[in-house]
């Protein structure tokens, strides 16, 4: 299965979802399902949200507290879960603030593999 597979079968599992993508650490996408259309700019939100992650992951390095498994961001108009998938890349879900937050973690977590082993 491709990405665009598992992205969509992810937005299609969580209700409330909006896009799902496959970004590098670099901040360029591999690859993006939009489940439905907002008034924001996902493509370049979720690439600025690539600056925060890797602050985190930094700060974890420092504080030896360990890598990185998630991490939400969450505003007035968007939730942003995301889960590292190998050292280069990661995924990111965005949801909108009633979004299904538990279904989200599941279906991350339960994805992520099958996404680590296309690359």
């Amino acid at each position: 299965m491709a990405f665009r597979e598992y992205l969509e079968q992810i937005c299609s599992a969580v209700e409330g979802s909006v896009a799902c993508s496959v970004l590098g650490f670099d901040g360029i996408a591999v690859d993006t399902f939009e489940s439905r259309a907002t008034d924001l700019d996902i493509p370049t939100l979720l690439v600025e949200y690539t600056t925060i992650l890797n602050q985190v992951r930094a700060a974890a390095g420092v504080l030896q507290s360990g890598n990185v498994r998630e991490l939400v961001i969450s505003t007035d108009k968007l939730t942003a879960m995301s889960r590292p998938l190998t050292d280069d890349y990661f995924v990111v879900l965005a949801l909108s603030p009633d979004g299904n937050w538990g279904k989200a973690r599941y279906m991350l977590r339960v994805v992520s593999p099958r996404l680590q082993q296309e690359f």
